[in-house]
């Protein structure tokens, strides 16, 4: 009798949604604006570190991050610029980059645009909808 060999296949979900924030104000504060739209409360992470190609030094992008259990939905914001570098350049005119992952069902993505446009020193809060930049944005998460 001859067994077949089973391999378990598991796709790793990369669904998730991305808003570019343009915003005058320092990281600590707009985290402390958006923190008031419904029930976020971010809180800071590790940062995002790049490697330089100088090997004693390194490029790191402000990261906060909020788990809602409650709704399955996972909240990154990552400054988009730091110490005039850009993380995404295709992204450049973006200072910040909100990622929501997770049970997308319970997230409305408009209502956020339009909380966030109402919070003030936020100049623009868009949902980005290209594919090619989601595809390189979810290295990220």
């Amino acid at each position: 009798m001859c067994l077949k060999k089973l391999q378990l296949e598991v796709e790793e979900d990369l669904a998730f949604l991305l808003f570019g924030l343009v915003s005058s104000h320092k990281v600590s504060k707009l985290v402390f604006f958006l923190n008031q739209i419904g029930n976020l409360d971010f809180r800071r992470s590790a940062d995002l570190l790049l490697p330089d190609f100088n090997p004693k030094s390194e490029t790191s992008f402000s990261k906060f991050d909020f788990i809602d259990e409650e709704n399955h939905l996972d909240f990154y914001l990552l400054a988009n610029k730091e110490f005039g570098l850009c993380l995404f350049n295709d992204l450049r005119q973006f200072d910040y980059l909100v990622i929501v992952r997770g049970g997308l069902e319970f997230f409305d993505a408009i209502n956020f645009a339009k909380e966030s446009m109402k919070l003030p020193g936020i100049q623009l809060a868009a949902p980005i909808e290209n594919e090619k930049i989601k595809a390189t944005v979810s290295w990220i998460i």
